[in-house]
C-alpha cells in the first residue's frame, strides 16, 4: 500500500554546475493537488533521520484529516454561517456585526457557492483591490467609497475568518495571512485644553457632566462610562473599576481598575449624593442617549462657545492617557487604558501637546523684526 507521504530523492543543478540532492516530502493536499516540502540536503541528512520526518509529517496528516480530505471543505456559504454560529458567544455584538458586514462583501466577490479551500491567496489579493476600488459599494447601502483604514479593517476581519477555518482543518493555509494594510497616514489631533473642558463642563447637563469628566479624568470609553455602577467605585482606595456586568461587557472582555483623581472624585461624591433611591449606575439612565449623541455634542458646544471636535469623547481619552503618560510609565499607561499592548497606546493614543512645545521653547519668545533671504 503506498503511503499518502512519500520520501524521495530530487536533484539540484546549480549555476556552478554541480548537482546537489535534497530529500523530499510529497503527498496530496486538500485541493488534490500534490505539494512537496524540502526537508534537507543528502549527505548532511542521512536516510534514517529523513525517514523520521517523513513519519512526523505522516503522524501530522493523520491528527489533522480535513488538511488531507478534499470532502471535508464546506462551501464560503455554508462555513459562514457556521462561523456566526461558534462565535456569537466568543466575540462582541459590535464585532459580531463587523464580521458580518465582511461576510456579506466575501459572499459577494467569491460566491457563497466556492468552496473554502478554493480561495487561493490571489483571490484574496483581488478582493482587497476590489474593496478599494469601490467595485463592491453596490452591497453596501450607503453606497460610499471605503476609506483605506476600512479596507485595511474588512482584510483584518477576513483574516480572522479564514483563520478559524485553518484551525478547525478545513483548509491547508489562510489566503488573507500575507495581506497586510499600510500604516494609517497621520491625522490632526485636537487638544482639549483645560479652558475648553471647564467651558464644557459648566454648560452641560449633570449626566453628559458625567460623561465628559470619566472619559477625560479616567480614560473610559462611552460604553464603559455608560455602564459604570456605583458598585464599582472604590471609595476608599479612589480607585473604579470596569468590568462587565449582566447586560453589558467591555471590550476585549477585559476588566481593569482605573484610579480616581481629586477632580473625578469630587465629581463623583456629589452625583452619588443627589442619585436618586434605586439608580445603581453611575450615569443614570437615559441621562444621555446614545443615538444622539453627536447631535447633543453640537447642541452643547454651542452652548458653551467652544469650537466643535471630532469623537469628543474619544478625543477626551486621549488627553487622559498623555497626561497620565507625563508622570507614570507607558505599561501603567496602557494597563490603566485597558489596552493589550503598549503599542496600542504609544501609536495611537499619546500625543505631543501644545504645553510640551511651549514647555521646550519658554514661554516669551522673540519674534524676527525681518524676513531672510
Amino acid at each position: 500500500m503506498r503511503e499518502s507521504v512519500n520520501l524521495a530523492k530530487i536533484g539540484t543543478k546549480k549555476p556552478n554546475g554541480r548537482v546537489y540532492e535534497y530529500w523530499v516530502l510529497r503527498w496530496f493536499a486538500i485541493n488534490g493537488k500534490q505539494r512537496s516540502q524540502s526537508i534537507g540536503r543528502v549527505g548532511k541528512m542521512s536516510k534514517r533521520q529523513a525517514e523520521k520526518m517523513r513519519r512526523q509529517k505522516q503522524a501530522e496528516l493523520d491528527r489533522n484529516p480535513g488538511r488531507r480530505n478534499v470532502s471535508a471543505a464546506p462551501s464560503l456559504g455554508e462555513y459562514l454561517q457556521l462561523y456566526f454560529q461558534n462565535r456569537q458567544s466568543e466575540l462582541a455584538p459590535g464585532t459580531i456585526a463587523l464580521h458580518e458586514h465582511t461576510a456579506k462583501y466575501l459572499k459577494g466577490f467569491l460566491g457563497e457557492a466556492r468552496r473554502l479551500d478554493a480561495v487561493q491567496r490571489a483571490d484574496a489579493r483581488a478582493f482587497k483591490a476590489a474593496l478599494a476600488a469601490g467595485e463592491l459599494v453596490y452591497l453596501n447601502k450607503r453606497k460610499q467609497m471605503p476609506a483605506e483604514a476600512t479596507v485595511n479593517m474588512h482584510i483584518r476581519n477576513a483574516r480572522r475568518i479564514f483563520g478559524m477555518a485553518l484551525e478547525d482543518d478545513l483548509i491547508p493555509f489562510n489566503p488573507f495571512d500575507r495581506l497586510a494594510g499600510r500604516m494609517p497616514a497621520p491625522k490632526a489631533w485636537h487638544e482639549v485644553t483645560a479652558d475648553e473642558f471647564s467651558k464644557l463642563m459648566t454648560a452641560a447637563s449633570p449626566a453628559w457632566r458625567l460623561l465628559l469628566a470619566l472619559a477625560r479624568y479616567a480614560g473610559l470609553r462611552r460604553g464603559e462610562a455608560l455602564n459604570l455602577h456605583w458598585d464599582n467605585i472604590l471609595w476608599d482606595s479612589s480607585r473604579l473599576v470596569v468590568i462587565a456586568n449582566d447586560e453589558w461587557k467591555p471590550k476585549d472582555r477585559d476588566s481593569r481598575t482605573v484610579p480616581i483623581c481629586q477632580e473625578l472624585h469630587t465629581l463623583l461624591l456629589e452625583a452619588f449624593e443627589q442619585a436618586e433611591a434605586g439608580q445603581t449606575t453611575v450615569i443614570p439612565a437615559n441621562g444621555v442617549v446614545v443615538k444622539n449623541n453627536s447631535r447633543d455634542f453640537t447642541v452643547l458646544c454651542k452652548r458653551a462657545g467652544v469650537q466643535r471636535y471630532a469623537k469628543p469623547l474619544h478625543t477626551l481619552r486621549k488627553t487622559c492617557l498623555t497626561d497620565w503618560s507625563r508622570s507614570f510609565p507607558a505599561h501603567v499607561v496602557a494597563a490603566w487604558a485597558g489596552h493589550a499592548s503598549i503599542e496600542t497606546t504609544s501609536q495611537f493614543y499619546l500625543q505631543v501637546s501644545e504645553a510640551e512645545y511651549e514647555r521646550a521653547a519658554g514661554v516669551v519668545q522673540t519674534q524676527p523684526t525681518s524676513v531672510l533671504r
